[in-house]
């Protein structure tokens, strides 16, 4: 991975001279996209190393340490896509008290010591002391040239925004969350053992998941899907909940991948929400729960089959 972590007091030496886009990228939904894509476009250009500047922790963290604060994609996740979409370089920067505290001109002489030779960035971009830096105040500098891309807006009067995304998946409203995405939602984790009713009781048997206590969780209920293993995708009818009917106290996400039967304890593995099916309900009984099941692993292979797996995204390289 083409990673390096920046303190802002010590600057590494000998970076390469690059085309960087900055944000914090959370959920790397169309608007980043666009941003990725003029990137590696002026790198190809002017034969610079094309590269992607972002923030850990989360700013709103340190001025709301008391707040959690959930996220469409984990830096853990962040990283390890943006490093498949093919940049050279990743800066993140440690988002301190004294870094926020930085004036615009102390931002621009670090952007300068990164050897930042272009800036992409969107028009409502912020930084330095107070949000006291923008886009016009970047241009200003001189030292670096700096592009300002507009927001993404994916109708007249809808700005795609993470905050927004975060709020369909929520809902259940997953169809929607991905159009704003231009790719999948996706939770990443490590199969574990779980109840092991799906396979004794229900012969349906199930991937669970352990998953980053960080990340936003789609609404509690059933969804159609793909689970990817070793790179390599298959159809899932995904389960988020409790299990009513068994009345289980801790909430759980759980897959079950057709047409499949490996061994894939310990691995990791991604879960892709394709469309949320049905809310999570109780039933009186197995052979209710059983039947419901496989009219659900229906639905979900009615959903799938409408359209290819890379169809469902934006950007391919997001799978």
């Amino acid at each position: 991975m083409p990673l390096v972590m920046i303190d802002h007091t010590s600057i590494p030496p000998q970076l390469p001279d690059s085309v960087c886009c900055v944000g914090y990228f959370d959920g790397l939904h169309k608007g980043h996209q666009l941003l990725f894509e003029k990137t590696f476009q002026i790198a190809k250009k002017k034969h610079l190393s094309s590269g992607v500047i972002l923030f850990d922790p989360d700013p709103w963290t340190l001025f709301h340490p008391d707040v959690a604060m959930d996220h469409l994609t984990p830096l853990e996740k962040r990283l390890s896509m943006l490093t498949e979409l093919g940049f050279q370089q990743i800066y993140v920067l440690q988002f301190t008290k004294s870094f926020a505290a930085l004036s615009i001109k102390e931002f621009h002489d670090l952007l300068y010591k990164m050897n930042v030779k272009f800036l992409i960035c969107g028009k409502d971009f912020h930084y330095a002391a107070k949000n006291s830096g923008d886009y016009i105040s970047l241009k200003e500098d001189g030292r670096f040239e700096v592009i300002g891309l507009e927001p993404y807006m994916e109708t007249a009067n809808q700005k795609i925004s993470s905050s927004t995304i975060e709020s369909y998946i929520k809902q259940g409203k997953i169809a929607q969350a991905n159009q704003l995405l231009g790719h999948m939602y996706s939770i990443d984790g490590i199969v574990e053992k779980g109840y092991q009713r799906g396979t004794k009781l229900l012969k349906i048997p199930t991937a669970n998941l352990s998953f980053p206590g960080d990340q936003v969780i789609p609404r509690i209920g059933v969804y159609a899907g793909y689970v990817r293993i070793d790179k390599k995708y298959y159809w899932a009818m995904i389960n988020i909940g409790n299990n009513p009917t068994f009345g289980n106290q801790k909430e759980t996400i759980e897959a079950h991948i057709l047409d499949f039967n490996q061994d894939i304890y310990g691995k990791k593995i991604r879960m892709l929400f394709a469309d949320f099916i049905r809310p999570e309900q109780k039933f009186d009984s197995i052979d209710a729960l059983k039947a419901q099941l496989h009219k659900d692993i229906d639905t979900t292979k009615k959903i799938l089959s409408k359209k290819s797996m890379k169809d469902w995204c934006f950007d391919k390289t997001l799978l």
